[in-house]
């Protein structure tokens, strides 16, 4: 049965009224079935779980552990998906480009730390008495625990970031105190982003040198004001529709959220840009290069030095980083040599 995009538009209007028009009653109304999830990621293509969330490959987590934020959303500020991109809706044509997918201003329990993970979400709502009693008698039926806080936390897989909507940090109990924290970490062995706040800053921060979370804001009460409308649903975090199986990069800097069938093209764009600057960053201090030609403007004769040096240095990239895990692998430096050689091939 194909979706129509009016399922989705309902989708995102529940996140904000709380309104059930299913057929079949869920626990939390703006969940989606796995035939919803397969459809609003189709463009993934790779890998999924059981319950459809897109599944992008380990060895990919790892290499984007080493991107830069800004690197991963000035590369998604110009990319473009080959399918289901054209007129926005009320007749406005809209750039086809994922220029909404940063988030800053946050506070950190542990900075430095870099979260990088899938992302399965969870998004709450204020408490309102009658939808809360509907939503926990659905839940009780369905199996689920009897706290509804919990109920995102549940289905963690190994790897995930667990970010959670709570209201847009808005109300002034936190949602996440080192029980729960425990819990994420021992799931997950990652972090979360948590747009709402934390409490038990210092219970948390005993639990593994590489738990962070990254909040509003730090509240010592327990939440008790707030329902869980969706588990692994379309949420809003700042102004950034997150999907479930988006690939969360958390650093000093901020957070981005990336597009799963975006994710491999962000951590080779990235790769290319890291050893360009090296090598640029040298000629400068070296006095051979201007800023210009340091930032791109490169002469015929620098390319050809550029990609020498590529040669000269395939296997042993990592000396010239401060960590040689964020050197790319021999073999995606001989692909770019090839690609470039092909590229500046001298005219005949």
């Amino acid at each position: 049965m194909k979706i129509s995009n009016s399922r989705f538009l309902t989708l995102l209007i529940l996140l904000s009224a709380g309104i059930i028009i299913n057929s079949t009653v869920k626990a939390q109304p703006t969940s989606l079935t796995k035939e919803e999830m397969l459809y609003y990621t189709s463009l993934w293509q790779g890998d999924r779980f059981p319950d459809g969330r897109p599944k992008v490959p380990d060895d990919i987590i790892e290499r984007m552990k080493f991107v830069s934020v800004t690197e991963a959303w000035q590369n998604l500020n110009s990319m473009r998906d080959e399918a289901n991109q054209g007129a926005a809706s009320f007749g406005e044509i809209r750039t086809p480009a994922y220029t909404n997918q940063y988030v800053g201003n946050w506070k950190q329990l542990r900075e430095g730390v870099v979260i990088c993970g899938r992302a399965s979400t969870m998004h709450f709502l204020p408490y309102r008495p009658d939808l809360n009693g509907l939503i926990q008698q659905q839940g009780m039926k369905d199996g689920r625990s009897r706290g509804q806080y919990v109920w995102g936390i549940d289905q963690l897989q190994k790897g995930d970031v667990y970010v959670a909507n709570v209201c847009e940090g808005i109300l002034d109990a936190s949602h996440v105190g080192d029980n729960l924290g425990t819990t994420i970490w021992t799931k997950t062995g990652n972090g979360a982003i948590i747009r709402g706040t934390l409490r038990d800053m210092f219970g948390n921060l005993e639990i593994d040198e590489n738990w962070n979370v990254f909040v509003r804001d730090f509240r010592p009460q327990a939440n008790s004001s707030n329902l869980c409308i969706g588990v692994n649903c379309p949420i809003q975090v700042g102004y950034v529709t997150v999907m479930p199986g988006d690939i969360v990069l958390a650093t000093n800097e901020g957070v981005c959220f990336i597009p799963p069938q975006l994710a491999l093209r962000v951590v080779e764009i990235s790769e290319r840009t890291r050893m360009q600057d090296v090598w640029a960053h040298m000629g400068v201090r070296e006095g051979r290069f201007t800023a210009q030609q340091a930032d791109g403007a490169y002469t015929p004769e620098m390319n050809a030095e550029f990609t020498q040096w590529l040669k000269d240095n395939v296997n042993t990239m990592g000396k010239f980083f401060d960590n040689p895990k964020k050197a790319p692998s021999p073999e995606f430096i001989r692909a770019l040599i090839k690609e470039r050689e092909a590229r500046f091939a001298p005219q005949k």
